[in-house]
C-alpha cells in the first residue's frame, strides 16, 4: 500500500469513533486480500501463487482446518502435487495411522476393500472418502506419516482387532477379541440411540484394560494398553489439557524426524496458532513455531475455513450441518466474511494486516480475534463448502 493511501487509513479510523472495530477489521483485510479459484487438480490466481510462495520457503507448514467438508483435503492434496514433503502429521493416534498404512501398503484391493468396510467407520477424520485419498497419495509418495492423538472413541475396536493376531500371549488374544467385538456392539446401538455409551466408557471396558495390564505382555502392547487407559481417562473427564499433553508428548518422540526436514502438520484449527490455541492453551502450533525459531527458521500457519455450505457428521448416518456463521467457532471472522468475492476463494495474508494494526495502535477488543491475528499467517475462506462422503 502506497504511504499517502495508508495515512488516509490511520487518519479515518483513528478519528472516526463511530467505526466499529469489526468494520476497520473489514477495512484493513480488503488491501490484504487475493483470490484463487480450483481447477483439476490445483488452483489458480494470485491467492494460489502467494499460498506456494511461501509454502515453499517454510519447512514447517501447519495447516489449521475445520473438519469433515471435502475442500480441505482438496487444498492439502493441491499442495502435495506442488511441494514435496518429507512428512506428514495429522490428528488421529500413531497406533491407527500405522495400521491405515500398512495395510494400504501391502493388502490388494480386494482385501482393502473389505478391511474399510469392516473397520472404515474407526478411522477418525480419515473414515472420509476425500480425507482417504489424500492419505493414500501420502502413501504412493512415500511421505512419512505420523498420528499424534488420543485413540478415537471408537478405534479400540481397530486396534484390539490388530492386537489379537499380533499377540504372544493368548490369554490377552481373548480380551482383545472381546473388547473388538463389545466396541462394535455399543457402538452400533450409539448409532441408532445416541444416549447409548461407547464401550470405552464403561466400566466393562475398563476391567478388561486392567486385566491386559496384569499379564506379561511385550513392550510394544504394555505402550498400546497405555494409551487405551489414558484415551478412556481424557474422554470421561473432558480433560483437554491432558489431551494436549499427549499430543505434544507424541510430536516430540519424532522429533529427529522434523526437526530439518520438510513437514506438513495438518490438525483443527483450534490447535494450530503459534501462540495461545482458540482454546487457550498453548498447543500443537506453538509448540512448532517454537522448535522453528530455535532452528533460525519461521513456520507457517495457515488457518482454513467454510463461509457458507455444509460440513459432514463424523457418525456415518447421522445427517451434514450447515455451517453457522452466528456459532462460537465462526463469529469471530464475520468481518472477513463480510468481502464478497462470489466463488472465489480468498487469502487474506493476515502477518501483514496484523503489522499494519500495530502501526495504527489498532488492537483487537476480541481475545479470539488476537489469537488468530497473531496465531495464523494466512486465512483462507472456501466460499461453499460441502460436506465429505464415507469411503465405505
Amino acid at each position: 500500500m502506497k504511504k499517502i493511501t495508508w495515512l488516509l487509513v490511520v487518519l479515518n479510523l483513528c478519528s472516526i469513533a463511530t467505526y466499529s472495530q469489526d468494520t476497520i477489521i473489514t477495512v484493513l483485510s480488503k488491501n490484504h486480500m487475493k483470490t484463487f479459484l480450483p481447477e483439476r487438480n490445483t488452483f489458480v490466481g494470485t491467492g494460489w501463487l502467494d499460498i506456494l510462495e511461501k509454502v515453499k520457503k517454510s519447512n514447517y507448514v501447519l495447516i489449521g482446518e475445520d473438519h469433515l467438508m471435502n475442500e480441505v483435503p482438496q487444498f492439502c492434496s493441491a499442495l502435495l502435487n506442488e511441494t514435496k514433503f518429507d512428512n506428514f502429521f495429522c490428528e488421529i493416534d500413531p497406533f491407527s495411522a500405522s495400521i491405515i498404512e500398512t495395510r494400504l501398503k501391502s493388502q490388494s484391493d480386494k482385501e482393502w476393500n473389505e478391511f474399510i468396510l469392516a473397520y472404515g467407520n474407526t478411522f477418525s477424520f480419515y473414515a472420509m472418502k476425500p480425507e482417504l485419498d489424500l492419505f493414500k497419495q501420502l502413501v504412493k509418495d512415500k511421505t512419512k506419516i505420523f498420528g499424534t492423538d488420543q485413540i478415537l472413541i471408537v478405534a479400540d475396536r481397530l486396534i484390539c482387532n490388530e492386537w489379537k493376531t499380533k499377540t504372544k500371549n493368548a490369554a490377552a488374544a481373548a480380551i482383545y477379541a472381546e473388547i473388538e467385538n463389545q466396541s462394535k456392539t455399543h457402538f452400533d446401538r450409539f448409532r441408532k440411540d445416541p444416549s447409548q455409551p461407547f464401550y470405552m466408557l464403561t466400566s466393562d471396558f475398563e476391567k478388561n484394560i486392567s486385566a491386559l495390564s496384569a499379564l506379561q505382555l511385550s513392550k510394544e502392547e504394555v505402550n498400546v494398553i497405555d494409551k487405551l487407559k489414558l484415551t478412556a481417562r481424557i474422554y470421561k473427564e473432558q480433560n483437554h489439557h491432558l489431551r494436549i499433553q499427549l499430543m505434544k508428548e507424541q510430536l516430540m518422540q519424532e522429533y529427529e524426524n522434523w526437526a530439518d526436514k520438510k513437514s506438513l502438520f495438518k490438525y483443527g484449527a483450534i490447535h494450530m496458532p503459534k501462540g495461545q490455541s482458540l482454546m487457550d492453551i498453548y498447543d500443537l502450533g506453538n509448540l512448532i513455531n517454537n522448535v522453528a525459531d530455535s532452528r533460525f527458521q519461521k513456520s507457517l500457519h495457515i488457518m482454513i475455513i467454510g463461509k457458507s455450505g455444509s460440513q459432514a457428521s463424523p457418525f456415518e448416518g447421522f445427517p451434514a450441518s450447515p455451517i453457522d456463521q452466528e456459532s462460537d467457532d465462526l463469529k469471530t471472522l464475520k468481518p472477513f466474511f463480510k468481502i464478497e468475492s462470489g466463488e472465489n476463494w480468498q487469502c487474506f495474508d493476515l502477518g501483514s494486516m496484523n503489522v499494519e494494526m500495530k502501526k495504527a495502535k489498532i488492537n483487537p477488543q476480541s481475545t479470539r480475534m488476537s489469537q488468530i491475528l497473531e496465531g495464523y499467517d494466512l486465512l483462507v475462506i472456501i466460499p461453499t463448502a460441502t460436506p465429505a462422503k464415507f469411503a465405505f
